[in-house]
């Protein structure tokens, strides 16, 4: 481990503590031992565990040994494999981050216990509300209505739903510079929302979500009553971009609250988004819990510290 240890250091240029040195050095020796019964004896055979995907994979995993890892030091043993992966200069940060993050969300699901908080609102509510707008949507406001409930009531959006643009597939692909404008993006046969900005691109960058069958034929209905740039809330008078987002951001909160009261219930934008989350967590499979995530635009195990309540 010593040679490891060297290069550990050469490579860190003098940014961790020594203790988190050892802390990796240690992970790395242990998980070794763990998959090949010893300690390695040169830095090719660490390397050699790391290119080893499958093995290696399998031994973190698995009752390997008649022992089962927790996903706390399975995790550790992770990371220790991407610092590892840096090191050797190798091709797997990709399938280990993977890796990683599927292991926060089953650490977080192991750990999420009821009773919770409960939700503000029901899913036998959310559908009563889109049904009732479906019947109603043969006016200009009542497709309105229905198109941005239904993305609310589907999506785990921010309400950066509020700030979208409508643009066409080929002035999109000519977009030099996205910035934090946000997008419908309409093709000839489909639709995507596509999201660059508010707490978003820093962490994931763009995100591109294809529209679903039933939204698209609602939203093509309402594209027809659209007459500017911006899908659901304009921007008016002369701001920054910024502060528009804002006042439209502020807008759609509003509108939901006011929808819902309409309904007898008192809930928000974000309540709704917990269900939806938390529907995903009880019922979903790893990838779709780690999807809903995404398309917040946070960690998935944000999702079930913050937002998976308690149905």
């Amino acid at each position: 481990m010593e040679n490891f240890n060297k290069l550990l250091i050469q490579k860190d240029g003098g940014k961790r503590k020594q203790s988190s040195i050892d802390q990796i050095s240690n992970n790395i020796r242990r998980l070794y031992t763990r998959c090949y019964g010893t300690e390695p004896e040169d830095v090719s055979q660490i390397e050699g565990m790391v290119e080893d995907v499958e093995h290696t994979f399998s031994c973190l995993q698995s009752n390997w040994d008649g022992k089962k890892l927790s996903f706390s030091t399975m995790l550790s043993y992770t990371n220790a494999l991407l610092i590892a992966n840096d090191i050797f200069d190798l091709d797997y940060a990709g399938t280990y981050g993977e890796l990683e993050t599927e292991l926060q969300v089953r650490r977080e699901d192991e750990k999420r216990k009821n009773p919770m908080k409960t939700n503000k609102i029901s899913r036998e509510e959310l559908d009563v509300i889109l049904e009732h707008l479906k019947e109603n949507s043969d006016t200009k406001i009542g497709i309105r209505a229905y198109a941005l409930f239904q993305i609310i009531a589907k999506y785990p959006f921010r309400l950066e739903t509020a700030t979208l643009e409508r643009i066409s597939q080929d002035d999109f692909d000519k977009l030099e510079d996205k910035g934090i404008r946000n997008f419908l993006i309409e093709g000839d046969t489909y639709m995507k929302f596509n999201f660059n900005g508010y707490k978003t691109n820093k962490k994931f960058g763009s995100r591109e979500i294809l529209v679903d069958d039933e939204l698209y034929e609602t939203l093509k209905l309402h594209m027809k009553n659209v007459k500017g740039d911006y899908v659901f809330f304009d921007r008016k008078g002369e701001i920054t971009l910024e502060k528009s987002q804002d006042k439209q951001r502020n807008n759609l909160s509003v509108w939901v609250k006011r929808l819902l009261k309409k309904y007898d219930i008192t809930a928000s934008a974000t309540d709704i988004t917990k269900l939806l989350i938390t529907e995903i967590w009880d019922t979903g499979t790893t990838q779709d819990k780690i999807r809903f995530a995404m398309w917040r635009g946070h960690e998935a195990s944000t999702a079930a510290k913050v937002y998976a309540t308690s149905l």
